[in-house]
């Protein structure tokens, strides 16, 4: 092996041979890019700082390999937070002209310090800015509406075939798609995005994939052949009760998941589909599931979860093959809400949050809830620390309190105590977030209010009931409660 002595230098690392009295680094064996991509991409960004601190050769196999990239890229809360610093300004995308090494060190740098911000923020409750409403929130139709939230975008459904894409982070308009290219029968049922594609699933068992960047229509997709070309009224009638529930892409976007559900034979099918490539979309597995009743869907890298109707507890199911792992929580009754975390489901009752293991399918730990603050929406996790659990209170007709509950994840996770202090809680009244109309303050009740949850920001969806003085049904209102204003920049 013939190695360049001027790209290598001997340094205080190398280890001495006695016999021959001579000293040798190791990196000068190895080349830069080998280590960089056999060795250094498997670590995290703190085991780069150390290897980067070795040597000055090993200093030059990180920085040359360009590993930060590779490292940075694989985390998934570090490309969430990447993405929230480009939205509000607080940084930048690489250009072929930046230095490598110089960028992402940076980037690590600033990254960790609002990781740290962001956490801070959960446990203070004035660190957070209550946001301005979002221009349209949804098309209504009996109440009909759908609101999907990304990393990076808010998209509401604006008419039965016209959905709008809104910066979340800016709140301005940033596209509109229509599927009117089909027909006036085709409604959305279901809405999921990544940075590449926006699949909506439909009635009928359809579902339209486009291109994020371009807005072409890439796929119209079904599931079921005998849905395809309904030429008899029989058929055309079993197709008007057949919808596209639930799409999921996985967190790398190479898998999308799809839930038809037939409404007049009370059975679901799922759909496995592998992305080869923007114009090859290849299903590698179905299943179908009778009398299981799918109320939520969530999808990670190793498994999908299926809440069911009726106290049917939650199906674990691979997500390479579709192959049951485990029910969990079947006698459970009253799930609100429910996140899974590494080998665990969080779940969210109406007064408790327990913990279950996926493998065993058993119960290991629960915490009550007090009873006056009311019922559970949803929970979600910040990053690896905590669960925030929001609940809210009917305190009159025309205004709920939401309030939140920051709990310690690996106290849930390891205390062997029976019940679990949340470690904060807050609450706010969304009676100022009622709309002021054009002639004057909207007398309208709160119909119904949906809340979720990310690392960011909590989301409240409100819908007012029917205005009989004004005939008409208000828009419903997004609000959020941003807790990213206090970064460090």
């Amino acid at each position: 092996m013939i190695v360049n002595q001027q790209e290598y230098t001997v340094d205080a690392c190398a280890y001495n041979l006695r016999d021959g009295g001579t000293s040798v680094d190791i990196t000068s064996l190895l080349r830069v890019d080998l280590i960089a991509k056999g060795i250094f991409q498997n670590v995290d960004c703190l085991g780069l700082l150390s290897a980067r601190s070795v040597s000055p050769p090993w200093q030059e196999a990180v920085d040359n390999a360009r590993v930060w990239k590779i490292v940075l890229d694989k985390d998934v809360h570090w490309k969430k937070m990447y993405k929230v610093l480009i939205k509000k300004g607080f940084a930048t995308e690489t250009t072929e002209d930046d230095n490598y090494s110089e960028f992402y060190l940076d980037l690590y740098r600033n990254i960790r310090d609002n990781l740290k911000s962001l956490e801070n923020n959960w446990i203070t409750k004035t660190a957070y800015q209550r946001v301005k409403k979002l221009p349209y929130a949804g098309f209504v139709e009996h109440l009909n509406f759908k609101v999907k939230l990304s990393d990076q975008y808010i998209v509401t459904r604006q008419s039965p075939q016209t959905i709008e894409i809104f910066n979340r982070w800016t709140l301005q308009s940033e596209s509109i798609f229509d599927i009117g290219v089909d027909s006036h029968r085709a409604m959305m049922k279901s809405i999921d995005l990544t940075s590449e594609y926006l699949a909506l699933g439909c009635n009928r068992g359809k579902i339209f994939v486009f291109c994020m960047k371009t807005k072409e229509l890439l796929h119209k997709l079904i599931d079921d052949p005998a849905l395809l070309n309904c030429e008899s009224f029989a058929q055309d009638v079993m197709a008007s009760r057949v919808d596209c529930s639930y799409l999921r892409f996985s967190p790398s976007g190479k898998t999308l998941l799809s839930c038809i559900t037939n409404n007049s034979c009370q059975y679901e099918t799922l759909s496995l589909r592998k992305i080869m490539s923007p114009r090859e979309w290849k299903i590698t597995h179905q299943q179908t599931i009778h009398q299981f009743n799918v109320r939520r869907v969530q999808m990670n890298d190793s498994y999908i979860y299926l809440q069911g109707g009726n106290n049917k507890g939650i199906q674990v199911r691979s997500a390479s093959s579709l192959e049951l792992i485990n029910t969990i929580a079947e006698s459970e009754a009253f799930i609100k809400s429910f996140q899974p975390y590494d080998r665990w489901i969080i779940i969210a009752g109406r007064e408790q949050i327990s913990l279950w293991d996926i493998e065993l399918g058993t119960c290991i730990r629960q915490c009550q809830m007090n009873q006056t603050d009311g019922d559970i929406k949803t929970i979600g996790l910040v990053g690896e620390k905590y669960i925030i659990s929001c609940h809210v209170n009917c305190w009159s007709s025309d205004f709920f309190l939401l309030g939140v509950n920051v709990w310690d994840l690996q106290s849930l996770i390891n205390s062997q105590k029976e019940t679990l202090k949340p470690t904060f809680t807050f609450s706010v009244s969304t009676q100022s977030w009622h709309e002021a109309s054009v002639d004057g303050i909207r007398d309208t009740s709160v119909e119904k209010l949906k809340v979720f949850v990310d690392d960011y920001q909590i989301g409240c969806l409100i819908t007012w009931d029917f205005d009989y003085e004004r005939r008409e049904v208000p828009v419903p209102m997004l609000y959020f409660m941003d807790f990213t204003n206090h970064f460090e920049s």
